[in-house]
């Protein structure tokens, strides 16, 4: 069971992010504002890079001196079942990946429906006009980083302490709801916003689910990782053209 509590996970990932944007100065110093045409370039990326990166050394940091119980509490498979993990985990984020975007066709029809305004669309979290070195970095967060780091706070921290203490929906919904906040996208028009917010925490629930069906957090993170490969292939294909 995990011996920490849901405050204790949002103020150390908070203070995680302060010390992250502090640690990323440098990147900025170096390489300067690389933004085209609204499109983040390879100092923007690399300050993400950074920034996460501390992050995570923060919470392994913490768990290690605080709760050194935290690998068991989470759960982390033994290496003979590192590679059915990852495939089951592959396989069910794809089946989440399909039932967002299903979802997000279904709240934008509804959307456009009642609204009576015109074509409704997600906001893009990235942009797809990186150039070739912004895309490396966007690969490099999105496919490993991001989903270490985002399953571990949002499932092995926050989900997990709910869960020991709540029913399963009660853990999924509060986890899936802070999940979609962090993945807010402003200056879009509402509707859009609404829809990513919802598909978003959708994804949330599911990640959660795969969590826990699969009680531990490799699978997890082979989900959420080939989910983001999805979005990546899509920008380099972009890109590549």
């Amino acid at each position: 069971m995990s011996t920490w509590r849901w405050w204790e996970v949002i103020g150390v990932v908070i203070l995680g992010y302060i010390l992250g944007g502090i640690a990323s100065i440098p990147v900025f110093l170096i390489l300067g504002n690389t933004t085209t045409n609204g499109a983040s370039g390879v100092s923007e990326l690399s300050q993400t890079l950074v920034s996460d990166l501390v992050l995570l050394g923060v919470l392994v940091y913490w768990l290690r001196s605080r709760h050194p119980e935290w690998p068991a509490a989470i759960g982390f498979p033994p290496r003979n079942r590192w590679g059915r993990e990852v495939a089951l985990g592959s396989g069910l984020g794809l089946a989440v990946r399909l039932v967002a975007a299903i979802a997000s066709v279904v709240v934008i029809s509804i959307l456009q429906t009642t609204g009576g305004a015109g074509n409704t669309t997600l906001p893009n979290q990235v942009s797809s006009n990186l150039s070739s070195g912004a895309l490396i970095v966007f690969a490099l967060v999105a496919v490993v980083i991001a989903p270490v780091t985002e399953e571990l706070v949002f499932r092995g921290l926050l989900f997990r302490t709910l869960r020991d203490r709540h029913s399963l929906v009660v853990a999924g919904i509060v986890s899936a709801v802070l999940f979609g906040l962090v993945h807010f996208v402003p200056d879009n028009d509402w509707r859009g916003v609404v829809a990513l917010q919802v598909t978003m925490m959708i994804t949330g629930f599911g990640l959660a689910m795969i969590y826990e069906y699969r009680k531990n957090l490799l699978a997890n993170i082979a989900g959420h990782a080939i989910f983001n490969l999805l979005a990546v292939i899509a920008i380099a294909t972009h890109v590549l053209k």
